[in-house]
């Protein structure tokens, strides 16, 4: 039996699987693409030949942050791993909340469904979240334009452009700031975590 990272799980519920198996076709194209083995790609991600293959195949439902080692591996983009649309479960519009009007604050929720929540958060040049915030989870970022700094204590800042893609372990104190240097009207992303990490942003 394959050793599972952290966090990762089976996919046994009903609505897993065929995410699970977009993941796991997405990571095998991406693999073969880059012309290695199976072994190859579970040696630099820290883990077994048999884990990979159980991802390839639909088996393990990875978790953010494994999806983060496996596109550091593959050298491509996290979203790059996410299946595509026509292979994966529709949210009905019905659970698609209506975004907030822009005087309501930054955070404005975009969908509810399960434990995930998808949000939209929009920072002016100057902005800085007021404190650093810690939570459970993870948060997984795409940033839409504009230019975004993720400050974490004890570690250097890091700068986001319009399309890059981030993982964030939710237990290390962090907070955002958009610098003054970023194009008005400053910068935006959709933000995909869980009910703690909303609560810890608004």
């Amino acid at each position: 039996m394959s050793e599972r990272l952290p966090e990762d799980s089976l996919s046994t519920t009903d609505a897993r699987p065929s995410v699970a198996e977009g993941i796991g076709s997405e990571v095998r194209a991406a693999r073969v693409l880059l012309g290695i083995s199976m072994r190859d790609l579970a040696a630099r991600i820290g883990t077994s030949q048999p884990f990979v293959s159980n991802i390839e195949n639909g088996r393990i439902f990875p978790s953010l942050r494994t999806l983060g080692r496996l596109a550091e591996a593959l050298e491509v983009p996290v979203a790059r791993l996410l299946p595509s649309t026509d292979r994966v479960e529709r949210v009905a519009a019905s659970k698609i909340r209506r975004a907030r009007s822009r005087n309501e604050g930054p955070v404005r929720p975009l969908l509810t469904t399960g434990e995930l929540r998808g949000v939209r958060i929009e920072l002016a040049p100057g902005d800085v979240e007021r404190r650093p915030v810690v939570h459970e989870g993870e948060e997984f970022l795409v940033l839409l334009e504009g230019v975004l700094v993720l400050l974490r204590e004890g570690l250097a800042p890091l700068r986001m452009e319009g399309g890059d893609t981030l993982w964030l372990d939710g237990t290390v104190p962090h907070r955002f700031a958009c610098p003054d240097d970023s194009p008005v009207p400053g910068s935006a992303f959709i933000a995909l975590v869980g009910r703690d990490a909303l609560e810890a942003h608004s």
